[in-house]
């Protein structure tokens, strides 16, 4: 049986930087919490992040195709070092897929969105 997320209600996030990921609960339409974990976490960035954000849909997309997609704004986050140290988004890149990185972006009915790269993703009750 598979557990969907769609129209679940964010509940909360956190990150463990020790653990190296990114958890979000998530109450579905079914009333059940379940937890999607992203394991070997590097990095995220969410916008809109309010209580009771409607989440769509977590995809894991392609990352060649991501970053033509989001080329200047990585080129605005290169002089901070985020989310590692790179001169140019093609160097990011190369990182991410020989390290075995993926990219899962999280779209929104209202509400938070955003993308978290990590290399595993798996949803659980709780």
């Amino acid at each position: 049986m598979t557990i969907s997320i769609h129209d679940g209600v964010l509940v909360g996030y956190s990150v463990n930087f020790l653990e190296n990921e990114l958890l979000l609960d998530i109450e579905t339409v079914a009333d059940e919490i379940v937890t999607v974990t992203f394991g070997k976490y590097l990095a995220h960035y969410f916008d809109h992040v309010m209580a009771g954000s409607i989440l769509f849909d977590i995809e894991e997309i392609d990352l060649n195709t991501f970053f033509e997609e989001n080329k200047e704004q990585f080129e605005s986050h290169k002089l901070y070092a985020w989310p590692i140290w790179y001169d140019d988004t093609n160097e990011l890149e190369q990182f991410l897929q020989k390290n075995n990185y993926k990219c899962y972006v999280i779209s929104a009915s209202l509400g938070l969105s955003g993308y978290v790269f990590a290399k595993t993703q798996k949803i659980k009750r709780k």
